[in-house]
């Protein structure tokens, strides 16, 4: 662990520090309206600052559900497409935001960074969440919260989605190509949508590792803490995974469990589990909550 820890700080020493902004809660956030009418759908993207960001270009396959009768507001998270940058990517201040955000009601659907934000957001207005969808989300420090879990191999995997290109890396810009290589294949057996870019644009590799590297997640007791608000909630609750890793099915599967929630599998070659197979991710979708606001009609 200790050389893990050093070997990261030697990587984060080759940033440059990101500016310490003030008042940033000031600063505005960009939401894209898609539809005119029906129950609210909050959209939070994944990613880090520097790589494929903003909620219309991560939910593009999603716009079909406004003619399905949903209201669907997708955010730009802080240095993503219209909103300005607040710093280093903040989980828990993100889910400040978020879950204003969440206005008398919403569903609440998160990918990957995103959607451990949207636990976290989840958590603080149990309320005003109508049910939460969760796409891979980045909540595997939260596993080592389940000792009992880490008895499977692949749930161990799962801790190790980004540690262990700690010790391999070299530089931020290595760094960045390992961890998005290691988000599954393009739909051609090629690179996936994230190495792309990095191959296609090589000189954003570094900045992408160092928003990594410098990106700030809540602890492994405060994801948690979140996961049992919600399941205290009865908070109806799901989350997809691809399919294509067996560390990622493993923690889409405990997450569920620690949420009360349930898993499924939406078959995806990558990560970007709404964009690769944005049909069957819409139906699923759609189907669960339409069921969970039918449960909640209920006297």
């Amino acid at each position: 662990m200790e050389a893990m820890l050093a070997k990261r700080a030697a990587l984060i020493a080759q940033c440059q520090p990101k500016p310490m902004l003030r008042k940033v809660e000031a600063l505005p956030i960009h939401v894209t309206t898609w539809g005119d009418k029906g129950p609210a759908v909050l959209f939070i993207h994944g990613g880090v600052q520097g790589g494929l960001g903003g909620g219309p270009n991560n939910f593009a396959g999603q716009k079909p559900l406004s003619a399905e009768g949903w209201l669907l507001e997708l955010v730009d998270r802080p240095g993503f497409g219209q909103s300005p940058s607040r710093g280093p990517d903040d989980q828990e201040s993100d889910a400040i935001w978020i879950a204003e955000k969440l206005g008398d009601g919403s569903h609440l659907v998160g990918h990957s960074f995103g959607g451990a934000e949207a636990l976290l957001a989840a958590a603080r207005r149990p309320q005003a969440v109508r049910s939460l969808i969760l796409i891979e989300p980045a909540l595997q420090p939260m596993l080592l919260t389940d000792p009992g879990s880490l008895k499977n191999p692949d749930a161990q995997a799962a801790l190790q989605v980004v540690s262990r290109f700690f010790m391999t890396a070299q530089t931020p810009a290595e760094f960045a190509a390992l961890f998005a290589g290691s988000l599954g294949k393009g739909e051609d057996g090629g690179p996936n949508p994230s190495l792309a870019a990095i191959e296609e644009s090589p000189e954003k590799a570094a900045t992408l590792g160092c928003a990594v590297l410098q990106a700030q997640t809540a602890s492994p007791a405060a994801m948690r803490q979140a996961a049992e608000v919600v399941a205290q909630a009865h908070i109806p609750v799901l989350v997809i995974s691809g399919g294509y890793s067996p560390a990622q099915d493993a923690s889409a599967e405990i997450v569920a469990k620690l949420t009360h929630g349930r898993h499924v599998i939406v078959s995806s070659p990558n990560h970007f589990v709404q964009q690769m197979n944005a049909k069957e991710f819409n139906r699923v979708v759609n189907h669960f909550m339409s069921e969970a606001d039918h449960e909640r009609a209920k006297p």
